[in-house]
Formats: structure tokens, C-alpha cells, sequence
């Protein structure tokens, strides 16, 4: 497979990199395909990933539905067989910002503001998209041979939720249509297996929305599951000497402020809660309590 970089220099992809340039040139078809179908449509990034690829595409207020998915893997398969040649070309950093400006493409725009003033700012082009990429890519969109549309979800500009909320667009892309029904026969295997499919069918578990997304409810059979899996380990580890204790779901603030842990967990625990002009805190951890338990009484370092 031939690939091209950004200076124009075209060469055999080697082996060990030909999954990550399909993917990362899948992603430019993609978003291509999105422009087709909607003009209005300004992208932010769209990368090559370990499990495939996806392009954070702003799409105002439209939300896409699975109709949508299926016509952007239609739209794209259109744009493979169109076999489009992929050219780079580098430009000077004002001519690179009024390239994006005209073609309204502000996220763009603002990703050059975030580039070193030495940056080499370089594009690819087919046809009628361009994107702001430093490479290398395939040649020709024909190149792209298998890949599938697989899902959608919410990602914040720059990963800041102070930024506005994008549509992430995921897909995945292989060099082979046997790899990539491999996959697929892979993922159908994992959803026959998804515990929270089996869970509802067996009447195990249930979630509501109204209680907190992923906070199961143990069903009378689910919960029989869970106390013969507890009394099984516990009896194991009495066996093997533990002796168990409980401890409080709660703690003070002064407590974690002794052990350490609110200087650095702080952010990540519960809210305090005052009661009778005291601080309290949901556990987060067991050390601080079980440390308390330790010191309760003398221990000889024999």
C-alpha cells in the first residue's frame, strides 16, 4: 500500500503502520462524507485510534440519529469507489488561517492559534475536502477497503467541559474485508455475552435512570447470586485466617485529613455534609477506618 506524507513524498507504508494510516485516512473520508450530507458540519479533531478512528464534528443543534450513521457509511463507500487522489500541501501560517477562515472552519482556525510559531502547517485534500493534518495518508480513497460506521457519542472541544459538547462519530477500518468480519463476529460474540443483557433476561439486576446510571438493583435471584459468591470468599478467607470487621459508610473530614488522603482526593470524593457543627464525608476508601481499628489497642511488633 502507498502512502504520502506531507512534503509530497510517496513511499510503501511499512507493515507495522498500515492499520494506523487506514484509519487515520478512513477518519478524513469520513468527515468528507459528513460534509456531503451536512454542509453545515465544522470539525474539530479527527484521529486514528487503537480500536479505530473518529472525527468531534459540530453539528449545531441536529442530533444524528442511526438512519444518519448508515447514510455517512454509504456516503463514504461512495467516496472510496470515486477514487480520489489524496494530495498534501504546506502553507504559511496567515495563508493557512484565511484558507480555514473561508471555508468557515473555525475549530481549525483555533487549532493553529494553539501550534508553535515554527510549526509546519500542512493539509491533505480530495476532492472537495480539506483537512489540516500532518499525515501520511493513503493516496487514493480506494485504498480504504473495509471499515463500518460502529457508534456516536458526546465529546467537550480540547476534552474541557467549559468547551461546547461535539459529536463524537466512531468507526473502525481494517486492510482486509476478513479482518474486518472478524471483528464484527468478534463484537456480535460480546453482546450475546454483555452482562447487562443477561442480567435482565435472567432477572439479576435492573437500573433506572431515576436512581443513577450504572447503580445496579439486585433482583431476589441476582441477590441470592451475590450472598452465596460473599459467604463462599469469606468462608475461604476465614480459612485462611482473616478476621473480618465492619466499619462506618461515613467518616469525618478530620479523619481523611489525618490520613492524607483529602490533600490529595479531595476533588474526587463526595461533597462534606455537616451535622450537629461536624463534617462528614461518604467513604471513599477503608484504610483510614481499619488504621483506627489497628491503633484501638497495643500490638507487639512480634
Amino acid at each position: 500500500m502507498k502512502i504520502i506524507y506531507r512534503d509530497g513524498t510517496v513511499t510503501e507504508c511499512p507493515e507495522e503502520e498500515v492499520t494506523h494510516v487506514l484509519r487515520h485516512s478512513a477518519a478524513h473520508i469520513m468527515a468528507q462524507a459528513i460534509q456531503h450530507l451536512f454542509p453545515e458540519a465544522d470539525f474539530g479533531y479527527g484521529p486514528a485510534t487503537e480500536r479505530g478512528f473518529y472525527y468531534d464534528v459540530d453539528l449545531g443543534d441536529r442530533k444524528l440519529t442511526d438512519e444518519d450513521l448508515a447514510a455517512i457509511e454509504q456516503e463514504m463507500k461512495k467516496i472510496v469507489k470515486a477514487n480520489l487522489p489524496i494530495k498534501p500541501f504546506i502553507l504559511p501560517r496567515d495563508e493557512a488561517v484565511k484558507l480555514m477562515q473561508e471555508r468557515g472552519a473555525k475549530y481549525k482556525e483555533e487549532h493553529i492559534g494553539d501550534l508553535p510559531e515554527d510549526a509546519i502547517i500542512s493539509f491533505y485534500q480530495q476532492g472537495d475536502y480539506i483537512d489540516m493534518c500532518v499525515g501520511p495518508h493513503i493516496t487514493y480513497t480506494k485504498a480504504l477497503k473495509a471499515f463500518k460506521i460502529t457508534q456516536q457519542s458526546g465529546a467537550y472541544w480540547k476534552n474541557d467541559s467549559k468547551n461546547k459538547m461535539l459529536t463524537r462519530i466512531n468507526g473502525v477500518a481494517f486492510a482486509t474485508q476478513e479482518e474486518l468480519e472478524a471483528y464484527e463476529k468478534q463484537q456480535e460474540e460480546a453482546r450475546a455475552r454483555d452482562h447487562r443483557k443477561i442480567g435482565k433476561e435472567m432477572s439479576l439486576f435492573m437500573t433506572d435512570d431515576l436512581v443513577g446510571k450504572g447503580l445496579p438493583m439486585f433482583l431476589p435471584k441476582g441477590y441470592t447470586v451475590w450472598q452465596e459468591l460473599e459467604n463462599y470468599i469469606k468462608e475461604k478467607e476465614r480459612k485462611l485466617g482473616y478476621q473480618h470487621v465492619m466499619t462506618p459508610c461515613v467518616g469525618t473530614v478530620a479523619l481523611y485529613e489525618t490520613s492524607g488522603h483529602w490533600a490529595h482526593y479531595k476533588a474526587n470524593m463526595f461533597p462534606a455534609m455537616e451535622v450537629e457543627g461536624e463534617n462528614f464525608v461518604l467513604r471513599p476508601m477503608n484504610c483510614p477506618h481499619h488504621m483506627m481499628i489497628y491503633a484501638n489497642k497495643p500490638h507487639s511488633y512480634r
